[in-house]
């Protein structure tokens, strides 16, 4: 990737577009950097497909409703067994995702629905995590939001914007909704012409 340091204000704009695979009413990875890149010409996209379900808890999806499952089996203290440190499990499409973080000057999340269980684990925590080590503004487009600005402020998003359900009689609506997103945060005097 041919960049100069986001810092300088040289170089051209990044954009790093997570869409949420398995999520059946949302628009696909293409519409949606379609419409960024409508909004912020001089910003290159990138689309990091990421799984629905939640890789922290087995068994879980990001529509899945009541308790979390109790884990089963005995605790052992590690240090019990001679052993001081675990490595992290993490998923393929999360381990993608904190690679490609450091490159992007913005991370923008689609995800069908955005309330509490969203911020607090899945596709949105994820990303989140992975930009706030590198102080990379996260922004999400959700179909519907169901949370304060306290809440996904807490969560370490930057933005959030309601684009409405898909797939009605809006669609160019949506599409410029969301360019609408990409001037706010990707602006055309951020990078120069060339």
């Amino acid at each position: 990737m041919e960049r100069e340091d986001r810092g300088t204000g040289r170089g051209a704009r990044h954009a790093l577009l997570c869409v949420v695979v398995g999520e059946g009413s949302g628009p696909g990875a293409a519409a949606l950097a379609d419409a960024w890149a409508a909004g912020a010409p001089r910003c290159t996209v990138e689309t990091v497909a990421l799984g629905a379900g939640n890789p922290h808890v087995p068994g879980r999806g990001a529509g899945a409703s009541g308790p979390a499952p109790r884990p089963s089996g005995v605790f052992v203290p590690l240090t019990d067994l001679g052993l001081s440190t675990t490595r992290e499990v993490v998923a393929p499409d999360v381990a993608l995702l904190r690679e490609r973080v450091p490159g992007a000057d913005v991370v923008v999340v689609h995800v069908t629905e955005l309330d509490a269980q969203a911020l607090a684990g899945g596709p949105v925590a994820d990303v989140a995590g992975a930009a706030t080590a590198h102080a990379v503004p996260v922004v999400v487009l959700a179909d519907r939001v169901l949370v304060t600005r306290r809440q996904w402020s807490a969560a370490g998003v930057s933005g959030v914007y309601e684009l409405g359900p898909a797939g009605g009689h809006d669609d160019a609506g949506r599409q410029a909704a969301v360019a609408r997103v990409a001037r706010t945060w990707a602006p055309s005097w951020a990078a120069p012409e060339g």
